[in-house]
């Protein structure tokens, strides 16, 4: 057993082929942006906005891999660890212009797209987690372990596309483009994230591994740099702690809400295509779209009542009725473009030239919209429209009342949740209104 340790000891010397010297040469020179690595830097932030705009997640990996972001922020996490006060000063400012330019180049590019709508590669970078502090952390400890060989490491590309810097930034030029500030602002929040926890890696390292320090400091100079590290991480932290215990109890609400939907309201003849959890001034409501055989009379009061059972005390339910069976609501789903021609030609005899005009638009609109779900969702299989009690679009708000999505059988229910939910603010956005509804089943 005492061997067994020894050699697990062995192995696990990092400070074993360590080149301190030649580290601190290699990042210092990284740290410092030529005229080449901006126009890298651009081409990668091009790159990353169309991969991002089209929800292409091959094309936002190449864009990571050609990215320099990296090397200002290990300068900076360096400067630190080696007391190097030139290094840290110059990395900063180095990283301030990029990040800038970065921003400069994806709001402009997303200002002239013809797209420009939410994607699942876009909003999936607006509300970081204490989860991405893990990624940021490892794969800034692995980058800086990879550089801190004698001999060149095969990691440095795992490490670039692992910490993710490119593609939060671009979200935010996002953000900043279609004044989208909830999108800014996470998307920021996430870069500024991952550039902290990269820094604070790479100090840690440096300071394991004992590379020397560039200026002479006292013991209480030292203590005072650590606690200002630590304070800063702290800080950084706290937000993407507060999202996932957000994240968490919305998963384990929306479990006990999918329990209480199929125990209590779901019955033969009767489905829930949709729910949403809506947070007003008037309290929680849990808004319930029914098809098939309505509930009625004291009914309602009963699942009123049963909600308690469900731990979900404090929320008022909202029925929305319709006389839409399952059945066919299944076959909307099935057959998308039947029911938008369909539905255009039954009304082309009683229409004025207006009003054609209006559904020819609608109808290209329509179109449109199931392509962008499709590229934006992969895990929507299908879409379709009602073509009953005035659906099709017209000036007013009330013509959107209702988009069909379903599902791969793979999805699970939880995630069919969220992803209609998004696929709902991105269609409102894109429609601009706030009557649509996306009915999942």
């Amino acid at each position: 057993m005492i061997e067994l340790l020894l050699k697990l000891r062995d192995r696990l010397a990092l400070r074993r082929g360590t080149d301190a010297e030649g580290t601190i040469a290699r990042v210092a020179d990284g740290a410092s942006l030529t005229a080449e690595n901006f126009w890298m830097l651009g081409c990668s932030a091009v790159l990353a906005s169309i991969g991002l705009d089209v929800g292409s997640a091959a094309v936002v990996i190449g864009a990571m891999l050609i990215s320099p972001l990296m090397g200002p922020i290990l300068g900076a996490g360096l400067g630190v660890g080696i007391t190097d006060r030139n290094l840290l000063q110059s990395s900063l400012r180095e990283l301030g212009y990029a990040t800038l330019l970065v921003l400069l180049v994806s709001g402009v590019y997303f200002a002239l797209s013809p797209l420009a709508s939410p994607t699942t590669e876009l909003i999936a970078r607006t509300r970081p987690t204490l989860l991405d502090v893990g990624v940021a952390f490892f794969g800034g400890v692995a980058g800086i372990v990879a550089g801190s060989r004698k001999q060149p490491s095969i990691a440095i590309p795992g490490v670039a596309i692992a910490t993710a810097l490119m593609p939060p930034l671009c979200t935010a030029g996002f953000g900043l483009a279609t004044q989208n500030w909830s999108f800014f602002f996470g998307a920021f929040y996430l870069y500024a994230l991952n550039a902290v926890f990269i820094a604070l890696s790479t100090f840690l390292v440096v300071r394991f591994l004992k590379f020397p320090h560039r200026e002479r400091t006292t013991i209480e100079e030292r203590r005072r740099e650590q606690r200002l590290v630590f304070v800063v991480t702290v800080l950084a932290a706290l937000p993407s702690t507060y999202f996932l215990y957000e994240v968490a109890r919305g998963l384990r609400e929306n479990s006990r809400i999918n329990t209480f939907l199929q125990r209590e309201v779901e019955a033969p003849g009767r489905s829930v295509p949709q729910w949403e959890h809506v947070h007003g001034k008037g309290g929680e409501v849990l808004k319930i779209y029914i098809a098939g055989r309505p509930i009625e009379g004291a009914a309602v009061d009963s699942l009123q009542a049963a909600v308690r059972r469900y731990q979900l005390d404090g929320i008022r339910l909202e029925l929305v009725q319709s006389d839409i069976s399952a059945e066919d609501l299944r076959r909307f789903q099935s057959e998308v473009q039947r029911d938008i021609l369909n539905a255009v030609s039954t009304t082309t005899a009683a229409r004025d030239s207006a009003s054609l005009a209006r559904e020819r638009e609608g109808k290209d609109r329509l179109e449109q919209v199931a392509r962008e779900l499709a590229s934006a969702f992969p895990e929507i299989v299908s879409v379709a429209y009602a073509d009953r009690a005035n659906l099709l679009l017209s000036d007013s708000a009330q013509a959107w009342p209702a988009v069909f999505v379903a599902f791969a059988d793979s999805v699970p229910p939880a995630q069919r949740q969220i992803i209609a939910e998004r696929a709902q603010a991105m269609l409102r956005q894109r429609m601009k209104t706030d009557s649509l509804v996306v009915l999942a089943r």
